[in-house]
């Protein structure tokens, strides 16, 4: 686990040190240098938020269904360094190029010290889920990677 100005950044799993990708298929340095300049993914989460795992799991799932590299930027919400837009999420919350995977209205009122973690659920279907739905990463993501036309 790194830090880079203030921002968590955490491939996942880690295995030997280094970040698992899967069987992502090999690419070019230059065509990585292009995705991470066209895609963005962050998590948000509280400190002992019981469903994060399950959301870096999901994240690792889609970023190699995708075939790209399992990596995103961490923010925890208690953080000084976590930026404002990403404070008053629920937990946890994925955002792809700044736009959450599962928008609607976020009734999260402003973060006070020592409040306990925020529990975000997500509609799945019929289902209430307690991470964001493989579903809507997966959409977000692959709409990130479309070429830009115009």
């Amino acid at each position: 686990m790194g830090k880079v100005g203030g921002r968590i950044t955490k491939p996942w799993p880690w295995v030997g040190g280094r970040p698992y990708v899967g069987r992502a298929p090999r690419r070019p340095l230059a065509l990585e240098a292009k995705l991470s300049l066209k895609l963005q993914i962050e998590l948000v989460y509280d400190p002992g938020c019981p469903n994060v795992d399950q959301a870096r799991e999901i994240l690792t799932e889609c970023c190699r269904d995708a075939g790209i590299p399992a990596v995103w930027s961490e923010w925890s919400s208690d953080d000084p360094s976590c930026p404002a837009y990403a404070r008053n999420l629920g937990s946890p919350s994925v955002l792809v190029n700044g736009e959450d995977v599962a928008p609607g209205p976020h009734p999260w009122a402003k973060r006070e010290p020592d409040d306990g973690p925020r529990c975000r659920v997500y509609r799945d279907g019929d289902a209430i889920v307690r991470a964001p739905p493989k579903s809507r990463v997966s959409a977000a993501i692959e709409e990130a990677l479309k070429p830009d036309v115009g």
